[in-house]
């Protein structure tokens, strides 16, 4: 079976999805447009249906979803802050609760190319469960993806014990190279170099903050190799990411919480905005063999847009995840 979906009115989903970005039927809305496959087919999908009007509703998305299909979605939201209003896009995996556990996997195979038509968004919701779709729910995740939720006011660290994975945790790996396999059998190779640069970023006697990989020339089919490491954060991270490349790093940095500072590891899984779908179709088989060379890690962000990775961003889904943004100092 192929891993690319066609879509039977392709000229029809361009203009769903132009017109859910549209600020011609007013700024302030909940547009949506769900795709489908047709009869089942893994290989096919259409729109099932859209709303682009002044009255779209989330209510109005939710009543087409389905407990036995796999369907996607666009979702047009807003949110506040600070007094302004910004308009947000959620991406919606619809993979209903119902769906055999066979037919999941035959069309988990071709999601990453499906994916593609709806980018970008600034969320990405993958779930079975109309109450994970609240709007509460998705304005609340929009809020810690953008970094916009609970900001806490850090005082002065100097001095303060640090904790966390240190360089007495970390166990040296043996030389070679290292396998990865996904349940279906994908295998991911890495270089000796990838595996000392990322044992390099855990450890607390050196420098390097940050490891860059990808895919040697580009090709699945080869390697993981290091693309580069450095010492100066997200922005020297910024300045090596391709938009015609699959990418994936490792980043360190620390979070407070009860006055003691903690050392946080940071999985960014980078998709460049010019990835070719079938590149993308492919590389999403390989998105659990790799996340566990990179392993462990507090949490996983995945970019598109150079723009959407700020440290403040990043900052702020750390301390989410280990509540110290709840404890404002």
């Amino acid at each position: 079976m192929g891993t690319v979906a066609e879509i039977v009115d392709a000229g029809r989903l361009r203009t769903a999805l132009a017109e859910v970005r549209s600020d011609s039927s007013g700024l302030y809305r909940k547009s949506w447009v769900v795709v489908g496959h047709v009869n089942n087919d893994p290989l096919l999908i259409d729109v099932v249906q859209s709303d682009t009007s002044p009255d779209a509703s989330l209510e109005g998305l939710q009543g087409q979803l389905r407990d036995d299909q796999v369907m996607y979605c666009l979702l047009r939201l807003t949110t506040t802050f600070d007094v302004s209003t910004t308009v947000k896009f959620v991406y919606i995996h619809w993979v209903g609760d119902k769906v055999p556990f066979a037919k999941k996997g035959r069309f988990g195979v071709v999601s990453g190319s499906i994916e593609q038509h709806f980018s970008p968004y600034h969320l990405v919701v993958e779930t079975g469960s109309i109450e994970d779709l609240a709007e509460n729910i998705l304005i609340q995740r929009l809020e810690e993806s953008s970094g916009t939720r609970n900001k806490v006011v850090e005082g002065s660290i100097e001095g303060r014990q640090e904790r966390g994975f240190t360089a007495h945790a970390v166990k040296k790996q043996e030389k070679g190279s290292v396998r990865s396999v996904a349940p279906a059998g994908v295998v991911v190779e890495t270089t000796q170099e990838l595996q000392d640069a990322i044992a390099d970023v855990r450890r607390d006697d050196q420098p390097s903050n940050w490891v860059l990989a990808g895919f040697e020339a580009g090709d699945v089919k080869r390697p993981l190799v290091v693309i580069a490491v450095g010492t100066g954060g997200i922005e020297e991270i910024k300045a090596h990411l391709d938009d015609n490349q699959v990418m994936y790093a490792l980043y360190r940095t620390t979070d407070v919480y009860d006055e003691i500072q903690t050392v946080k590891f940071v999985y960014l899984y980078w998709i460049g905005e010019r990835v070719k779908p079938l590149t993308k179709g492919k590389v999403s088989a390989y998105s659990g063999p790799v996340e566990k060379i990179f392993s462990p890690a507090h949490i996983t962000m995945l970019f598109s847009n150079k723009h959407d990775i700020r440290e403040e961003v990043i900052k702020d889904k750390v301390m989410a995840s280990s509540g110290s943004k709840l404890c404002v100092k």
